[in-house]
């Protein structure tokens, strides 16, 4: 009977322990926050493209690489170092031509077609049309999009993670209050995800002008999700 009786007071000896230990948590309060800082852009990406196509593969192959040596000759006379023009994507691909042509077939390329995208990091970012041009001029296929950003976003999305979590704390305080609590620590914090730039537009230019193009400010989101404790 003893034993019983004195486990029966452990037992309420500990739902005791964890309720006092609850209640001194606090009451969680999940409060969400988004911060947004606006910058001019300092940088520019240009994705460009060089295609070429030939009967044979040797031939299609040393003509794109004759043009892609072109256009880094071309770059860096506008002042691209070499190391800001990288590859992202090379293919060699065939396609036979039939014994009999086939109707409306113009325009279809036959024989090995050699396709290579790179992009063109610009530090001047007012010479960014130009060296668009540029790569034009000197043999690109195609400029398939032009995107403006920073340099060193770090300090941008430190400062949109401040106001982020600075609104979550407004948040959860408002809340707070209506209950008749008041915030004293946080439990957790979760970050979200950094918001995309603009899209730039191209300015219509004056027939043999550069082309040139207007940069909005480039937008870093930040998004939190922050668990407070609140208390009496």
């Amino acid at each position: 009977m003893k034993r019983t009786f004195f486990c029966l007071l452990l037992t309420l000896g500990v739902f005791a322990a964890r309720a006092v230990a609850a209640q001194a948590a606090g009451t969680e309060i999940t409060a969400p926050g988004n911060g947004s800082v606006a910058l001019p852009p300092d940088m520019a990406t240009i994705s460009a493209a060089v295609e070429t196509n030939a009967d044979n593969a040797n031939d299609a192959i040393s003509q794109n690489n004759a043009r892609y040596e072109r256009i880094v000759t071309a770059l860096a006379r506008e002042g691209i170092a070499r190391n800001d023009i990288t590859l992202s994507y090379y293919n060699v691909s065939y396609n036979p031509r039939p014994r009999t042509m086939p109707p409306n077939s113009t325009g279809e390329r036959y024989g090995y077609t050699v396709s290579r995208n790179f992009s063109v990091k610009v530090r001047k970012i007012a010479s960014t049309g130009r060296v668009s041009d540029a790569c034009i001029a000197a043999g690109a296929t195609a400029i398939n999009g032009v995107t403006f950003g920073l340099s060193n976003p770090a300090s941008a999305r430190g400062e949109a993670t401040r106001k982020a979590v600075a609104e979550a704390r407004d948040n959860a305080e408002a809340l707070a209050a209506a209950a008749g609590l008041h915030i004293t620590s946080i439990k957790s914090i979760e970050l979200g995800g950094v918001g995309p730039g603009p899209v730039p537009m191209m300015r219509v230019a004056a027939a043999n002008a550069p082309t040139e193009f207007d940069q909005s400010n480039v937008n870093v989101t930040v998004s939190v999700t922050v668990v407070f404790l609140a208390g009496p």
